[in-house]
Parts: C-alpha cells; structure tokens; sequence
C-alpha cells in the first residue's frame, strides 16, 4: 500500500491542504471531512476486511488529530510570512523559504501516513496484494496513455494552464501580460513525465518485490525504500526538477510583485481567510493550552 506515498499521500496533502487554500468556511467543513476522502481514496487500491477498515480508522483519527493540533499551526506561521513579505516586495529567497516551509510540511505528512498503510497493511491477504499491484500497473498504463502522447506543444500547454490557476487562486482575474508570461515561461520547463515515469517504473518493481516476499522485516524494506526515493533519481530527473522549480518560484515571484492594486487585496484577503480558517479549525486546542497552562 505504500504506493501511496505518492499517489494517496499527496492526494491527503492536498486534501488538507486544498481544504484551507479557498479561505472560508466552506473549506473548514472540507476539512472536517476529510477523514471520508481518505477512506474513499484508499478504496480506490485495496478493499479493506471489516477488521481492516477498523484500524485504518482509528489510526486515521489518530492521524488527523496530530495534523490538526502539530501542522496547522506552522501552516499560520508560513501563511504570516507570506504576508510580510508581501509588503516591500518578495525576494526569491523569502520564496524559497515558504516554498521549502510547505513541503517540508507535506513530507512530514507522508511520513506519519506512510506508517499508517504500514499498520493497515500488516496483515493483506495474498488476493489484496495483488489487487494492489494490479491497481498500481493500471494507473502507470493509464499515465503513459494520457500523458506520455502528448507533444512538447501541449506538454507546456498544460504547465501553462496548471500555473495559470494557481495564480488565479492568489490573485484572481489576470491581466493579458500576466497571461502571456506564464504562457513564455512555460516553455522553459523541462519535460519530465517521462523522467517520473521511468523512476517510477523502476521504484514500482522493487515494491512488487518486497510485497510478493514480504520478508519477516518487509515493513522496513518499504520504509528504507521510501527514504532512499530521492537518492535514487537519476541526474536528469534531479536537473529537471531542479530546473523546473526554479522557473515556477521565479514566475510567481516576477507575477506576485507585478500585481495590480486589486489582484493585491484579494491575496491578502486570500491570506487571512487562511489565517482565520486555520484558527476556527484549532480554537478547541488553543483553549485546552490555556487550560493546561
């Protein structure tokens, strides 16, 4: 199931994250709720026993319980540098800072939920296994066909449209300018959905491998596995991502600090709203601090 590393884990972080990222309380209910997505999510690869889908729950609870009360506090703390830094200007440096803050936040994530499919997955019949594996080659066929086709005209396309609606969850209507400068920019991306899908192709063997043996220490063969994904990118799919982050901070910084009076008051209205949902969803634990202080 750990897969899902990449597949399920960041759709949770997006999950918890996306469910803040409209600032308002629409989204405090989202993510309320988002211990039904997950479920549904994990569906989507394995079918769970009765006493299965039990300690998957409560290790679930358990879970979001710690991302609540430990995560969404250093969320507010990033989101208020957002904000000073929107005052004279924002430096690349300011923006790697937040950028590095976030993910450092979504690999803390997939790190307590990857012990958590540990724990679920401790006992998978033979059958779930397979179904797990199959459910993984299904998705990487599906991948190549919907992705891997495209030509390098549409791959940027498609980056274009991407950044495109991140910008316009910051700053709302964007101007011709800006339109056209994500469209340029996107051209200068380097083309890696085949580099992921090659070291993805790879990664996914030696899973199989580990899940079919399952050695009496097989857990820790996943975990060593997780840690070293990383490591073991090969120099091109490093230089792309590199490359590619590059681009996108430079993009949305050039963007954020070309903004316009109004596109400047939605993003800050944009940016308290977060603020004020992440302390309508931590108020209980604040009060019990006090409390116990």
């Amino acid at each position: 199931m750990c897969f899902l590393r990449v597949g399920t884990v960041r759709l949770v972080a997006g999950l918890l994250a996306l469910a803040l990222l409209a600032g308002c309380s629409a989204n405090r209910f989202l993510y309320n709720r988002a211990d039904t997505f997950v479920r549904w999510a994990v569906d989507d690869y394995v079918d769970l026993t009765s006493e299965q889908q039990q300690r998957f729950d409560d290790n679930l609870d358990v879970l979001l319980d710690w991302h609540r009360r430990a995560e969404l506090p250093q969320y507010r703390d990033f989101i208020f540098l957002s904000i000073a830094a929107l005052d004279d200007g924002v430096t690349i440096d300011e923006a790697i800072v937040i950028s590095e803050a976030i993910e450092q936040a979504v690999n803390r994530l997939q790190a307590e939920f990857i012990e958590l499919l540990l724990l679920t997955g401790a006992d998978l019949s033979e059958q779930q296994i397979l179904d797990f594996l199959a459910e993984l080659d299904r998705q990487q066929q599906e991948f190549a066909e919907e992705r891997l086709v495209r030509d390098e005209e549409a791959y940027a396309a498609d980056a274009a449209k991407s950044l495109e609606g991140l910008a316009k969850r910051l700053l709302g209507r964007l101007d011709e300018a800006q339109q056209s400068l994500i469209a340029s920019r996107s051209k200068e991306l380097t083309r890696i959905d085949r580099l992921w899908y090659d070291d993805r192709t790879v990664w996914g063997a030696t899973l199989r491998t580990i899940l079919e043996t399952r050695a009496p220490d097989w857990p820790s063969d996943v975990r060593a596995l997780s840690d070293a994904r990383s490591s073991a990118r090969t120099p091109a799919y490093v230089a792309g991502i590199d490359h590619n982050g590059d681009v996108i901070l430079e993009l949305l910084v050039d963007i954020i600090n070309g903004r316009t009076e109004r596109q400047d008051r939605k993003m800050r209205r944009f940016l308290d709203g977060l603020i004020a949902d992440i302390d309508a969803l931590t108020i209980g634990d604040v009060a019990e601090a006090l409390v116990v202080e």
